[in-house]
This record gives structure tokens, sequence and C-alpha cells, in this order.
């Protein structure tokens, strides 16, 4: 019996994996055929995809898209970790208030945001009216409550008020217990929560055509302007997109990965 629902939990878990992967799929097939117009497409073709490597626009654009995706969300959680040390250590009772303005970003998302920002800082002095600066900045409000809930679920999870209590009996200061013994424990919901910041920011056109428009092409604008050219070239882009997505992302948990067993030997 029990072998039976082993069974039926793999097949549950394919299913649901091919499901997810049909798109991608699909994707991939056309990118590499001309055409698609009966069950079966013909034309096989690495065309596009030699076109879109000799592009010098395309890699430039990777290059910015990983730029802007990586800054803030480096400065996001070094500010919600710090933020969080004070509420750990220092005031349990700010929680509350933090949690409700970390909140807030969900409302305001989309095309209001970017707007907003543009409203009120283009006439602000420098640099809070660069335009790179404001990007920054709107993207670490989008991704704060991912960031927050991610690190504050970790922190509950692995009681960081008893970890840092029980180094401090053993002569450590709170800052060190908070900073060598409580993250690293909470690395790996740190990292999950980094990637689906990364996800978020990596996929965003409405923001960053909305405060950059041409002056900062990343690969979501890239893919705009090639889907008014080509399609087979456009599914080519989105599947070396999925595949840069997915390296940035197995990196950082083979990085995870390899620091925890250093730990485990240490």
């Amino acid at each position: 019996m029990e072998k039976k629902k082993h069974i039926g939990s793999k097949a549950i878990i394919l299913l649901v994996i091919i499901y997810l992967m049909l798109p991608l799929v699909m994707t991939l097939v056309y990118s590499l055929f001309k055409e698609w117009i009966d069950v079966v497409p013909t034309g096989f073709s690495i065309a596009a995809y030699a076109e879109l490597f000799g592009d010098s626009a395309f890699w430039m654009a990777i290059g910015r898209t990983i730029i802007i995706s990586v800054l803030p969300i480096f400065l996001c959680t070094v500010f919600v970790l710090l933020t969080m040390y004070v509420i750990v250590v220092y005031h349990p009772e700010w929680d509350r208030f933090m949690q409700i303005l970390c909140t807030i970003p969900y409302a305001i998302q989309g095309v209001i945001l970017p707007i907003c920002v543009l409203s009120l800082y283009t006439s602000a002095p420098k640099p809070f009216s660069d335009r790179m600066v404001m990007l920054v900045a709107t993207y670490m409000v989008v991704i704060l409550p991912y960031i927050y809930q991610g690190i504050k679920n970790n922190l509950t999870g692995v009681g960081a008020g008893r970890l840092i209590e029980a180094a401090q009996m053993l002569g450590a200061s709170k800052l060190f217990a908070f900073f060598r013994v409580v993250i690293p424990n909470i690395m790996s919901g740190v990292t999950v929560s980094v990637m689906l910041a990364m996800a978020i920011v990596f996929g965003d056109f409405v923001i960053i055509n909305t405060l950059a428009g041409g002056h900062f092409t990343t690969a979501q604008m890239y893919m705009y302007d090639v889907m008014k050219k080509s399609g087979q070239r456009t599914c080519a882009v989105i599947v070396v997109l999925f595949v840069v997505t997915l390296l940035i992302s197995g990196g950082a948990f083979l990085l995870q990965g390899r620091q925890g067993k250093r730990k485990e030997r240490g």
C-alpha cells in the first residue's frame, strides 16, 4: 500500500513538472523552427540564436539587467537585516509596525509606483533626480515585502532571540551573535527570498520602461523591440533569459551549499 502511494506521489510530481515546463519547451521548439502552421513545425534553423548571440546590444542588455537586479536586492537585503537586528535585539515591539510598512508596496506596484516616483523626484536635487537612483530605489520598494517576509519567517523559525541569548552567555556581543550565529543559520531562507526578488526584478518591464525609457535598455526592453520584428527570435530571447536566470539561481544555491558543507566540517 505504501509503495503504491509512493508511486502515485511521484506520478503527480512528474505531471506537475511537465505542466510547468510545457510552455518553455514549446517556446524552445518554436525558436528552433522557421514555421509552425501545422501540427509539426518545419524548417529547423538556429539562425535566431546565431543572430542573437552575434548582437552586442543583446549582451549589453543582459549585463544591464543583471546589474539593475543585483544592486537593489543587495541593498534591500542589507537594510532589512540591519533593521531586523535592531528589532530582534532592542525593540521587538516595533515588529508589527515594520510588518505594516513592508506590506504597503503590495498595493502600489505596477505603473502607479514609477509614475509617483517621477512626479515626486524629477525636480529634486541630485542625486535624487537621477534616473538610475530612482530606478534602484523603486525596485527596493517593490521587493521589500518579499525580502522582509523571508527574513522574518526564518528568524522566527530558528529562534533568533534564544540564539543571541545563548551566544551572549558564551561571551559574544549582541552584534557578533546576530551576524555570526543567527544569519548563517537563516542563509537558506535569505537565498530563497533573494531568488524570488531576482525573478521579480529580472522580469519587470513597466518600471524600467517608465523610469529609464530608452536610456537604459534592459533584456525585457530588448525583447519588446524584437517582438515587433520576429516571433522566432523573441522565443530565442525568452529561452536565453530563462537559462541566465537558471544559472544565477543555480550558482547562488551551489555557493550556499558549499558554505553549508564548510560550516559542517568546521
